[in-house]
Order: structure tokens, then sequence, then C-alpha cells
């Protein structure tokens, strides 16, 4: 996957999911949550992703380094 897939997808996801909210009578925008490991494209992939999902009309949240399943699947929930 390259920085321009992870945007694509960003573009998408922000689209599908502002979509879906509209179709559910929702007039505020996705809230997305990016959780990320150590690897150093994790920034590379993250900031791609964000760039996609903000220009589509979604919030991204960004979570720190951590233990990727467990916080991600927390602050998720809550």
């Amino acid at each position: 996957m390259t920085a321009d897939h992870a945007y694509k997808v960003g573009r998408f996801l922000g689209w599908y999911y502002g979509m879906l909210r509209q179709r559910n009578g929702e007039t505020t925008t996705p809230r997305i949550v990016i959780g990320k490991d150590t690897r150093r494209s994790s920034y590379m992939f993250e900031y791609s992703l964000v760039a996609g999902l903000t220009a589509s009309g979604a919030d991204a949240y960004l979570l720190a380094m951590s233990p990727p399943r467990p916080s991600v699947a927390y602050i998720a929930r809550v």
C-alpha cells in the first residue's frame, strides 16, 4: 500500500460514513479514530489517511502510539 492508496481509502471512508449518517438523518460529521503502531511507515499512512478523511468532510482523531487493539477499541466505543 502506498500513501496515495491510503489517501483514496480515507476519501472513500469519509464519503461513505458521511452518506450513511445523512441517510440516517444525522447532521453531524463522521468521527473516525486512528491508531498506529511503532513502525516508521505508520506516520506516512496516518497522515495520508487523515488527509483523505478531512478532504471528504470527516473528523479524524489521532491516538498516540499505544497498544493498538485495546486502546482503539476502547476509544471507539466511548
